[in-house]
């Protein structure tokens, strides 16, 4: 399969995709007779997704790595996408944030899970962009966190007042200016990020 293996040989060394990013094309081309499919094989692949079970996400995500493919082999077929439910997710209730942000724990690991909770609220990253922030991405002065996020990609959020008043003294009390801010009390990455 030369077309497949150049294709990713490509996004690994030319575009600096993640390993997930390879395994997930890899994944995705599985569902293809050939590396020259028809308009025909691509309608089957996607009949063939859904009969095993596959949700119109988990197809839409194979799709988008197959088209990304026969748009760089130069085809111009192109599998749509095929329509997800959206659904609305809950959000907290300004009660239960007042709740969260007024409770005072007491101890380091209290602390620290208090600490996660309102940079995840406060920022809206993702659990793994907070674990693995470290002491000096944070500037106090101007309110401003800068994130290690997906696809290796740095991004700069801000925070509030409140959340600054939490970070300030958890980084006084217990880490070092380039120390992970939520790490282990031994200065090792948490659970989902080892």
């Amino acid at each position: 399969m030369v077309g497949f293996s150049q294709f990713t040989r490509e996004r690994q060394y030319l575009h600096n995709v993640s390993p997930a990013t390879l395994e997930w094309y890899t994944h995705a081309f599985k569902w293809l007779p050939s590396e020259s499919p028809t308009q025909d094989e691509l309608k089957d692949a996607v009949i063939r997704m859904r009969e095993k079970g596959l949700k119109a996400t988990g197809c839409n995500s194979a799709i988008r790595a197959i088209n990304a493919y026969l748009k760089w082999s130069g085809s111009s077929l192109k599998i749509p996408q095929l329509k997800e439910p959206q659904p609305i997710l809950p959000t907290f209730t300004t009660a239960q944030v007042s709740r969260l942000v007024s409770w005072k724990p007491k101890g380091f690991y209290p602390r620290r899970l208090h600490l996660l909770a309102l940079v995840l609220l406060d920022t809206g990253c993702r659990i793994t962009e907070a674990l693995t922030l470290r002491v000096h991405e944070i500037d106090f002065d101007n309110l401003l966190v800068t994130l290690d996020g997906k696809g290796r990609k740095q991004r700069v959020v801000p925070f509030s007042f409140e959340l600054r008043k939490v970070l300030f003294r958890f980084v006084a009390d217990y880490r070092k200016p380039d120390s992970l801010l939520l790490a282990s009390r031994n200065e090792t990455l948490l659970g989902c990020c080892q």
